[in-house]
């Protein structure tokens, strides 16, 4: 018979337990490669999300890029919108200024005028009260003269004038 010692039998159990360790990793690596419920499930449901996340940055990243350029338009529509108004509003104040020295302008020149007229009025005036003095003063004096014209000859004159 054979005799075995006690060696042998260590060698002989310890490769029994490598036997038994590989044959659990081996099932281990199996559930960990399955596909439903294992690592690889774990694997291909991270590499989708992955893939629909690159998906929808791309996407975002094309609307955003939309938006930029639509927002850079409008940015230039409202500098050139801002340019307008601040020229129509230097043009207002300017026609406001020259409308307000105009009417100034045309008010002292109607104040000047008022006072010429004025003036000349009171002239006119001053003339026409000694014109009418004067005229007090010569029928005052005629009525001092007797008439010394016959009252028949005074209604005949009177009487050819209404007739001519």
């Amino acid at each position: 018979m054979m005799n075995f010692e006690p060696t042998d039998f260590a060698i002989v159990l310890v490769s029994l337990a490598a036997c038994v360790y590989c044959f659990v990793l081996n099932r281990r690596l199996k559930a960990l490669q399955n596909t439903k419920d294992g690592l690889g499930a774990t694997i291909m449901a991270m590499s989708k999300s992955i893939a629909a996340m690159s998906s929808s940055t791309q996407q975002t990243r094309s609307h955003v890029g939309e938006m930029a350029i639509r927002l850079s338009s409008l940015l230039e529509e409202a500098n050139r919108t801002c340019e307008r108004l601040e020229n129509l509003q230097t043009s207002l104040e300017t026609t406001q200024q020259n409308a307000v020295d105009q009417v100034t302008a045309t008010q002292t020149e109607l104040g000047i005028m008022m006072r010429i007229i004025l003036d000349q009025s009171k002239t006119r005036i001053m003339e026409m009260t000694t014109l009418m003095q004067r005229l007090r003063d010569l029928t005052d004096a005629a009525g001092d003269i007797p008439d010394l014209t016959p009252p028949l000859q005074v209604k005949q004159k009177a009487a050819t004038r209404r007739v001519g």
